[in-house]
């Protein structure tokens, strides 16, 4: 049942890869652009008397500060502004054009400098193609996009030169044999990291895991929701703006607690119990997408965060998930079967589609945990979901407590409405 997303996951591990691209390269970009004053002093005469270098020299700082001020935006706004594909690609042309314009400059510069500026110039060089492995040693491609044109120039400028003999087959050879041994400190770089970037995954794992049920846990879900309020205020902004959003387009927000759950533990045992608890946690994750996020709130509660193209599809999901269980059967140590059935609260946001800020989502699960009691008062084994109503709320903390703390008396006033049901279940189109 579990899946090692956090672990081995390719997807996972490049996202990490990313991130660790854009934060550890801050530092580093930021001393680049000091290291450019040694860079400047190095090119000399080339710099003072050509005006291309001059020119190639001021674009080199400008992109520098470009990409120091885009590696200094916050994660989740640069998640938010593009995906991790499109993030990869402009730090891969970002570092592109970096090493390109360090290589029209060393080519510009080359003919015109003397032995001692030149020998300078290859020190500077190859003190900025070192500090690129320590923060692009995590990407092997990005080092490599780096390393290879501003020493591949350093190379074929030495091997070419005409003047007079003074150590330029030397220097290209220097620069071959540097060039190797980068690579291979790059390779071992990039193996080093990556496995940390690995292991930091893995324990983020185990702190955001359930032990017992191998479900993510509470910690999971606030972050992830988190993160998913932030996309919730993207739609609503697109919506607001009359961009291409699907209005019913929304997210479905369930509490599902397992009926007198604690009989089990009572009558068999709390090792029975976790076994069935063990049992219904694979049931529920069978029952949803990979997309979904299902935890484990707290002893027999769970807590699903399901997207749904249709506001309607939510009692849809609800009643499937009530019919599963209530059809399963879990399996004790003595190999008896028990029979468990589940009450259901949901509630879905935007909760208001015409105020889609109205809500937040530790609100709505208030909704839902609401849902849920009426459903257990009314008999278990059935679900509840609250939904907007006919009356306006009053735009204050304390309309909403009342309203979640007595929701039949707010559906009685219009405030809410709620759908209750034990319907046969159906598929999502």
């Amino acid at each position: 049942m579990r899946r090692t997303e956090a672990v081995t996951h390719a997807d996972d591990v490049q996202r990490q890869v990313v991130r660790d691209l854009y934060e550890r390269s801050r530092t580093a970009i930021l001393a680049l652009v000091a290291v450019l004053v040694m860079f400047r002093w190095a090119m000399g005469v080339a710099h003072r008397t050509d005006g291309h270098v001059r020119t190639l020299f001021w674009l080199l700082i400008a992109l520098s500060v470009g990409r120091w001020c885009l590696v200094m935006l916050p994660t989740p706004r640069r998640d938010a502004w593009a995906s991790l594909r499109t993030q990869y690609l402009i730090f891969a042309v970002g570092v592109g054009l970096n090493s390109g314009l360090f290589s029209a400059l060393i080519m510009r510069a080359w003919p015109i400098l003397d032995t001692a500026h030149i020998g300078i110039l290859a020190a500077v060089v190859s003190g900025i193609v070192s500090g690129a492995l320590m923060s692009l040693g995590s990407s092997f491609f990005i080092y490599m996009l780096y390393m290879v044109p501003t020493v591949g120039a350093m190379v074929v400028m030495a091997a070419t030169d005409t003047r007079p003999s003074w150590g330029a087959d030397l220097l290209a050879t220097s620069c071959v044999l540097y060039a190797v041994t980068a690579v291979l400190v790059s390779l071992d770089h990039t193996r080093t990291r990556r496995r940390g970037i690995v292991l930091d995954l893995e324990l983020s794992d185990l702190i955001l895991r359930d032990t017992l049920t191998e479900l993510r846990n509470r910690r999971f879900l606030q972050e992830y929701m988190t993160v998913e309020q932030g996309r919730l205020a993207r739609e609503a902004t697109d919506l607001e703006r009359a961009q291409c959003v699907e209005r019913d387009q929304a997210l479905a927000i369930y509490i599902i607690d397992v009926d007198h759950f604690k009989v089990v533990n009572d009558t068999f045992g709390h090792a029975a119990g976790d076994m069935a608890l063990k049992q219904l946690a694979g049931l529920l994750a069978s029952s949803v997408r990979k997309s979904d996020v299902l935890v484990r709130w707290g002893g027999e509660e769970f807590v699903l965060a399901a997207r749904i193209r249709r506001r309607e599809h939510a009692r849809i999901v609800a009643e499937n998930l009530r019919h599963r269980i209530a059809s399963a059967d879990f399996r004790l140590p003595d190999g008896s079967a028990l029979h468990q059935t589940c009450s259901l609260g949901f509630c879905v946001l935007p909760f208001f589609p015409d105020q889609p800020r109205k809500l937040n989502w530790e609100q709505a699960l208030g909704l839902a945990d609401a849902a849920l009691y009426i459903a257990k008062q009314e008999g278990r084994n059935r679900w509840v979901g609250a939904a907007w109503g006919t009356t306006a709320w009053d735009d204050t903390p304390l309309a909403y407590i009342a309203i979640r703390d007595d929701l039949l008396r707010a559906c009685e006033r219009g405030e809410v409405a709620l759908e209750r049901g034990t319907t046969a279940p159906s598929r999502i189109a």
